[in-house]
């Protein structure tokens, strides 16, 4: 595919993710900045669950059940914001203002959100923050085309970064699990089915598995839209877009609600939102785990809306808005990957605890004992739900397999300097900014939940890195597989705002001098702008130009390259792949065997395999094959295995297996074809070869 077409495929993806969320959120009455962000997260859910709806109805998987359910999830909302008006508005006379928020009632005095080194809280008027000469250094709060300004940085680096590790549209990431990813999206394709409760595409003769497919959905209805069945481009457009739009979005909405950011910071924040090599590059190339890196991309814009709703900072949200919405969001959340619901809780946590906390310390005048009973029946409850999530949302123990990967003194340094899973001992320079706004907030005691989140997810990280096997570190990280990686790419959900809050604090700091030195009353353009330019020019060789960022993307973009021994499909079996539409009769079957490489040929051709992930549940007849293929001749099962799955070619890629695994032991019927007879070669490239049966005729 030519980089015109993938652009309309990366368009068509961002569509998809922005527009049925986008119109939900605008009936819930949000306000523009938090719909745009959100949008993503409510469009998700409402793509995988119309796909799962649409499969139990028994219509086929295409642009019409998304459509459908956004008009009944619009709505919706509309009809709760309805009885919330009446049930509660007309009762208590307070109508709600024009953007949707509550009528008159008693909240905090407004104040300006960057007051303070990293506010976040709303300050009371009279205090330092908001009187006298505390304001004199103060920046401005930043107007909407610094956000405008610093989220296209932001989403144009991340981009440019991914687009770098890609090299090209058609390239495809040379990993485990890809096998599954790729085929996926082409099983959704052929079968008009994107359902998460029904693929069946590895569970051979046994009943239907449950599969987080939201990422496989968005991807096969941006090809629809574009009239194409490039699956390869079509997942690269998910990788663009993902990171690119959806975690930038959620991110700098996070920002917003925390009111932690000056317009120096916010600059620094479009700087640093992708230049953490642990996400978004981590999981696009380990694994690969695009469906753990779309969940994790929709937590920043989840977790800034429980935020608001729980009305700990300034910027609030009504629960008519925010209650159904947030159940979307959430859903879309757990539905792209559900182990990404409990990253989600692990950040909550502290948050609810602030908050029932300042409910309890609040005066009885301002907080009637009805309201306090209330919070501690909610907390209680979250807590029962969040233990239920840890309890069973959790893959089978013989699939946590992964052992710790280095001792505790490491893993500690490796979390603080946001280098997780790097092979040498270095630092991420922006960590230090991490440390700074640490730092900031245990002086301020602003955002202290936030450092509580940070210290939960470090101790989550020591304990899949480190800790020994056993009960406890299934119980605490089994739920992510014991795996490593993909804890570490959490680090940065909660590293990135503490690092703007360092840089507003530095920012604020550094005008405030300026300020005072040229004995100004205010801090003016000029002084502000050299500010910016200052912090630019130091992040950019700490973010951009960082050794262990050029590291991870170079080692990223390696991965997705063909070569000649690449680790799924190296250069002539990807040679011998492209010809086979020419070959192969497209009614026809090809006998493969994942761990090579050659079921590659269902995904990048369309060409039917006998298998499609390297982790699959053979079938009776596909067990008979693998297990007796070289013995077609002398064996009647081979044969009628072959015939009813209708195949007469077969694909040997030779003894390379993917990772250098052993997965050759269980499909020995493969073994040394070309002394097999009855096994005609047809077409060759290098050790790949393409064989015709005629064994069983």
């Amino acid at each position: 595919m030519s980089w015109l077409g993938f652009c309309a495929l990366v368009a068509a993806s961002v569509v998809l993710l922005m527009l049925p969320g986008g119109i939900v959120n605008r009936c819930a009455k949000l306000p523009r900045k938090v719909s745009l962000a959100l949008a993503p997260g409510v469009s998700t859910a409402i793509i995988a669950a119309s796909a799962i709806v649409a499969n139990k109805v028994g219509l086929g998987w295409n642009l019409l059940p998304p459509a459908l359910l956004t008009v009944v999830c619009a709505l919706g909302c509309l009809v709760v914001r309805w009885l919330a008006h009446r049930l509660v508005d007309a009762r208590t006379g307070h109508a709600p203002h024009a953007d949707g928020t509550p009528g008159p009632r008693r909240v905090a005095a407004s104040v300006p959100a960057f007051a303070s080194a990293s506010s976040g809280s709303a300050a009371s008027p009279g205090s330092p923050e908001v009187t006298g000469s505390a304001t004199r250094g103060a920046p401005r709060p930043p107007a909407t085309g610094w956000w405008l300004g610093a989220g296209a940085l932001g989403m144009v680096l991340t981009a440019w970064h991914i687009i770098t590790i890609l090299g090209r549209p058609d390239n495809f990431s040379q990993s485990f699990d890809n096998v599954f990813h790729l085929s996926a999206i082409r099983w959704i394709l052929d079968n008009s089915n994107g359902s998460s409760l029904a693929i069946t595409m590895t569970t051979g003769d046994n009943p239907a598995a449950f599969y987080p497919l939201a990422w496989h959905d968005v991807a096969t209805l941006a090809l629809k839209m574009v009239h194409s069945t490039d699956v390869v481009a079509a997942n690269n457009a998910m990788v663009v877009a993902v990171p690119a739009v959806v975690w930038v979005l959620g991110c700098f909405y996070l920002l917003h609600v925390l009111g932690c950011v000056n317009a120096p910071a916010l600059v620094a924040a479009g700087l640093m939102v992708g230049a953490f090599p642990a996400f978004p590059y981590l999981p696009a190339s380990w694994g690969v785990l695009y469906p753990n890196m779309f969940g994790i991309a929709l937590i920043p814009a989840t977790i800034a809306l429980a935020y608001q709703a729980l009305g700990l900072g300034e910027h609030r949200t009504p629960l008519r808005s925010a209650l159904p919405v947030g159940l979307l969001a959430m859903f879309g959340m757990a539905i792209a990957h559900p182990n990404t619901i409990a990253l989600f809780c692990v950040v909550l946590i502290p948050m609810l605890a602030t908050w029932l906390t300042r409910i309890l310390r609040a005066r009885d005048a301002d907080q009637p004992r009805w309201q306090r009973r209330g919070a501690i029946g909610l907390t209680a409850l979250a807590a029962l739900v969040i233990i239920a999530i840890w309890a069973k949302i959790r893959p089978p123990e013989d699939a946590a397999v992964w052992n710790a990967i280095i001792g505790p003194r490491r893993a500690l340094w490796q979390a603080l300097t946001m280098t997780p899973s790097t092979a040498t001992i270095t630092v991420l320079p922006i960590s230090v900014l991490v440390v700074v706004g640490a730092v900031v907030v245990i002086v301020t005691r602003r955002q202290i939940w936030l450092l509580a989140a940070h210290g939960l997810l470090i101790f989550l990280w020591m304990a899949v890195s480190c800790f020994p096997s056993g009960w406890l570190r299934n119980a605490l990280v089994g739920i992510w597989y014991n795996d490593p990686s993909r804890l570490a790419a959490a680090l940065p959900l909660t590293a990135l705002p503490l690092a703007v809050i360092g840089c507003s604090a530095m920012a604020r700091w550094l005008v405030g001098w300026l300020t005072a030195r040229r004995q100004l009353t205010a801090p003016t353009t000029p002084i502000v702008a050299t500010v910016t330019l200052l912090l630019a020019v130091v992040l950019v060789p700490a973010t951009l130009l960082a050794p262990t960022l050029r590291t991870t993307l170079r080692d990223a973009a390696d991965s997705y390259r063909i070569t000649w021994n690449g680790n799924v499909v190296d250069t002539d079996e990807y040679a011998l792949l492209k010809r086979l539409p020419e070959l192969v009769p497209a009614d026809e079957t090809v006998a493969t065997v994942p761990y090579n490489g050659s079921s590659m040929a269902y995904a990048l051709e369309n060409v039917k395999t006998t298998t499609t992930h390297i982790l699959y549940t053979p079938s009776r007849d596909v067990y008979t094959i693998n297990q007796n293929l070289r013995f077609a001749e002398f064996n009647p099962e081979v044969c009628h295995a072959l015939n009813d799955l209708n195949v007469h070619y077969a694909l040997d890629f030779g003894w390379y297996e993917v990772n250098r695994s052993n997965y050759a032991q269980y499909a020995p019927g493969f073994s040394r074809l070309y002394e097999a007879p009855g096994f005609v070669p047809v077409a060759n490239n290098g050790h790949a070869v393409l064989y015709r049966i005629e064994a069983c005729r």
